[in-house]
């Protein structure tokens, strides 16, 4: 072999002996496809080493004639490393070769150029392995010597493919690419391996001639991706355009979703990767950021079918481009909030045509009542169907589940029966009250039937609790039911009252739930209380059961009950003061100093009452303590006048009055003469009902009292809940006052506007505190001299 090989010397014979391998590597023109595809199907193996031998005894020839290769000395490296004539014969070579390379008649030019290319790239790679001597030398030399036109051999290639056959040809070639992607899109098939094989061409030829190894998409992004994101906005922007002038928006959420799948998932294949994102891009940009208003109106009449699905649909679209979401958030709180103040507006109308119907159509009821538990099941029902909808069909996104929270918020605290119409600014929502009855259906015993509180749960309670903007309304309401279920013993379980405590309590604070707690205290105190004064009584040298009564004592503390105290004028009958002393002596005797204040309108009693027909056995009448006074005194006569009654027991007409309606309307006495007007007039006669007819044997008449428990010891003629109301006031501005003198202690100094907005959100977990309440705090506090206004008026200053 050696013999045919050129002189080393001799540039010419060394180039005309290896020019024909270089046309064998790269592939003459007019080669069968098949035969192209692969270089070592035609290319001789002894023709290779022969090649590659030449070229590399070319390069080292002056250092075989001088007998030197000494690489520490700069000229004799200079004199050893050759190789400029060959590389460029070589560069003009694959010019001339590139521009003759032809197509056939029957190929477009994508197919041509990707034929070509293909074959190309393969055989400059392996001519970079003929070249491999000279690329790691002289090339290597000459780079380093900062020359960065020369280029190894497959980047000599590739650039010069670039500089003949791409540049010539850029405009047809990338037209061709986009029709072919046009014509996929259109659902055609298409020779895909065509348009990927081509648009990877675009990243190969970007080449940095600074750095070789740097990957550059110069090339890529300007003259394919460009074109590529202009045609394809073009193209979707008619498409969109056409597609919902004849279908529905919703048939157009569902075929922009596909479209926009079909991109991602298909024709981003043949994309490099940097263009995804841009892709992403126009398609939100033309299929829907341009026809936003559309979705958004679409938006609506979509939450009114409930179509889970296609609210998904359309959100997913919307959520790829992130400035659309909070118009949508905005449009779907709106959704909720009006959604929910209607749904309370038709169970108020539903009650007051009701209302009217029982009236017999006179007049409608202005003060319409609805039942706590079909009110607060109303808000929960709302409640879960979006909150549903936010976690399937919006992933629980943060925008969408604060939006549920404000819009809630807003319907549960301030619909039309929450608030009423021309209400004054300053008046508490209903809701508290409301949530806190139903409260106290699910947690008292109830004899009737149990179909309407087997749906109500201590979760319901927590789920509009957290949405109350006045918790401090609800806790006073609470409190006070809460009272009751506890002095008369009408609780489910104290395993379920704890329940809600300590729920109520992790969700806002202990000191929110300070008083309930105190209350349950006071309860199993007095359980204690009662053993150890059975205890001290059986020991009594006079003790027998019918001196001392069953008794069950309650003592509580007077600042954490609802109840105010009110001195009533009332004789303890003689069969209870035994009992009375007793105890005041025990407890005083255990607590020195406390003093025992009794509550007489709270107390209760059983009284058995032997006035049926003889043999029946006797009637057990649960009483208050004034009635059970009244009927005792009838253990001496059947006959009693009002006077009488007043005598015996010193309880004004009132009270009287109100005990005695429960009796005369079960028939246990009888009046004389009759009617509500006689009722309060000194010579009206009681006559007890002997023998006394009635279908059970216990009957409650405590229950039938006119006015509520908790009425009875409260002064003046204010309502229940105008007492609330006033007393919430009282209370928001003792703690508005204490928030301010804590803020001013700490900052010493501060601005009206940053007072205001501390204030605010110190008082934000107990109730919606209104800036009228916070500047009157302001004034009580400079009044009693704890804060003073500075100079410049806008600042207050704190005195020590």
């Amino acid at each position: 072999m050696a013999n045919s090989l050129p002189r080393s010397d001799d540039l010419e014979a060394t180039w005309n002996f290896v020019e024909p391998g270089i046309g064998q590597i790269l592939g003459r023109d007019g080669t069968p496809s098949s035969v192209l595809k692969r270089v070592d199907k035609v290319l001789s193996p002894t023709m290779y080493v022969e090649v590659y031998t030449a070229i590399y005894n070319y390069c080292v020839n002056k250092s075989s004639s001088t007998g030197q290769f000494n690489t520490d000395s700069r000229q004799s490296q200079n004199s050893i490393l050759v190789g400029s004539e060959i590389y460029e014969k070589l560069k003009l070579y694959l010019k001339d070769y590139i521009s003759k390379l032809t197509r056939d008649p029957e190929e477009t030019f994508l197919q041509f150029y990707v034929r070509r290319w293909k074959r190309y790239t393969v055989g400059a790679i392996f001519l970079n392995h003929a070249f491999d001597y000279m690329n790691r030398y002289w090339v290597q030399k000459e780079r380093s010597d900062g020359k960065r036109h020369i280029f190894d051999i497959n980047t000599l290639c590739l650039m010069t493919w670039k500089e003949v056959m791409f540049n010539q040809n850029v405009d047809t070639l990338v037209k061709e690419i986009l029709e072919q992607i046009r014509l996929q899109r259109d659902g055609e098939m298409i020779r895909q391996t065509d348009t990927t094989v081509a648009i990877r061409s675009f990243v190969a030829l970007g080449i940095d001639p600074q750095d070789l190894k740097k990957l550059n998409l110069n090339v890529y992004i300007q003259y394919f991706e460009k074109p590529f994101l202009e045609e394809t906005k073009n193209y979707y922007t008619m498409l969109s355009g056409e597609y919902l002038k004849a279908h529905s928006v919703t048939d157009y959420i569902f075929e922009a979703q596909r479209k926009i799948a079909d991109e991602e998932t298909k024709i981003v294949l043949y994309l490099d990767e940097h263009t995804k994102k841009p892709l992403s891009e126009a398609l939100n940009l033309v299929l829907i950021s341009q026809h936003a208003e559309v979705l958004q109106s679409e938006f609506i009449a979509l939450l009114d079918s409930r179509d889970e699905r296609k609210i998904e649909t359309l959100y997913g679209l919307m959520q790829r481009d992130i400035l659309l979401l909070p118009k949508l958030a905005q449009a779907y709180e709106e959704y909720v909030k009006n959604t929910g103040e209607n749904e309370i507006s038709k169970l108020l109308m539903t009650h007051k045509v009701a209302n009217e119907a029982e009236e017999g159509g006179r007049k409608p009821n202005s003060n319409v009542i609805i039942p706590p538990n079909e009110y607060v099941k109303k808000l929960i029902e709302v409640y879960e169907t979006f909150i549903k909808i936010t976690r399937d069909c919006f992933q629980n996104d943060s925008l969408f589940t604060k939006a549920l929270d404000n819009a809630c918020r807003t319907f549960i605290n301030t619909n039309e029966f929450a608030i009423p119409p021309g209400s004054p600014k300053s008046v508490t929502s209903k809701t508290p009250e409301m949530l806190a009855k139903y409260s106290d259906q699910l947690l008292k015993k109830s004899s009737r039937a149990t179909d309407s509180t087997s749906e109500m749960s201590v979760d319901d309670i927590m789920t509009i609790f957290k949405f109350l903007t006045d918790k401090d309304a609800f806790e006073s309401h609470y409190r006070r039911l809460f009272a009751k279920r506890l002095i008369h013993g009408t609780s489910t379980s104290e395993e379920d009252e704890e329940n809600v405590i300590q729920r109520l309590q992790s969700e806002n604070s202990m000191e929110y739930t300070g008083k309930i707690t105190k209350m349950f205290q006071d309860i199993r105190l007095s359980k204690h209380l009662e053993k150890e004064f059975e205890n001290a009584i059986k020991i009594a040298p006079d003790y027998n059961r019918s001196k001392y009564p069953d008794f069950q004592p309650f003592v509580l503390a007077e600042t954490m009950w609802p109840f105010s105290y009110q001195e009533v004028d009332f004789k303890l009958p003689n069969e209870l003061v035994p009992t009375y002393r007793g105890l005041e002596k025990l407890y005083t005797n255990k607590h020195n100093g406390r003093v025992l204040k009794w509550l007489w309108p709270l107390c209760r009693g059983e009284i058995k009452a032997d006035i049926g027909k003889p043999g029946k056995p006797p009637f057990i009448f649960t009483v208050t303590l004034f009635q059970m006074a009244i009927l005792l005194i009838f253990n001496e006569r059947d006959v009693l006048t009002l006077e009488e009654i007043q005598d015996a027991t010193n309880l004004n007409t009132q009270n009287i009055a109100s005990s005695m309606i429960p009796f005369i309307k079960w028939k246990l006495v009888q009046q004389t003469p009759p009617g509500l007007d006689a009722l309060m007039r000194p010579d009206t006669q009681f006559k007890l009902a002997t023998p006394y007819r009635a279908l059970k044997t216990r009957i409650n008449f405590a229950a039938g009292v006119k006015g509520d428990v908790l009425g009875a010891v409260t002064k003046g003629d204010s309502s229940e809940s105008q007492k609330i109301e006033k007393e919430l006031n009282t209370e928001r501005q003792i703690f508005l006052e204490a928030c301010i003198v804590r803020i001013m202690k700490a900052r010493r100094k501060l601005t009206h506007a940053t007072l205001v907005n501390e204030c605010i959100a110190q008082s934000h977990q107990r109730f919606n505190a209104k800036v009228s309440l916070i500047k009157k705090a302001i004034d009580n506090l400079i009044s009693k001299e704890y804060l003073q206004r500075c100079d410049d008026g806008e600042s207050y200053e704190y005195l020590a």
